[in-house]
């Protein structure tokens, strides 16, 4: 007597080889997308708040170099302060913090400058 074995997304019967788990490749896909749809979810928001912390500090920028903005426009536009991708610490210039290419410094109290990232060693 054999054992029934069933697909482990759609519970269908299986034919074929004693070791399958899925009838197929979308239920094996399925299976996985499945388990992972939580931690995706959130590194998609993550992700989403990145994205958009770069557009506002390059919208911002525009072609200058550099600019001197304020708190205030940075949150009214949405920014948010805690999402970023890395730091660079500038002897004698301070603690830069980078959203993938640009990045802020505050220089005063709630008024920050706004810079793109030339290269790692021109910075």
């Amino acid at each position: 007597m054999t054992e029934l074995t069933l697909c482990a997304f759609c519970g269908k019967p299986l034919k074929g080889r004693s070791d399958k788990r899925y009838c197929n490749d979308d239920c094996r896909n399925a299976f996985f997308n499945e388990r992972k749809k939580d931690e995706q979810k959130e590194v998609r928001a993550i992700d989403l708040a990145l994205k958009k912390n770069r557009r506002i500090l390059q919208a911002m920028l525009g072609l200058f170099k550099t600019k001197i903005v304020e708190e205030k426009s940075l949150l009214q536009k949405g920014f948010l302060f805690k999402y970023t991708t890395h730091q660079y610490i500038s002897s004698g210039k301070g603690t830069y913090h980078f959203v993938y290419d640009y990045g802020y410094k505050e220089i005063a109290d709630g008024k920050f400058m706004i810079v793109k990232e030339i290269g790692r060693s021109e910075a």
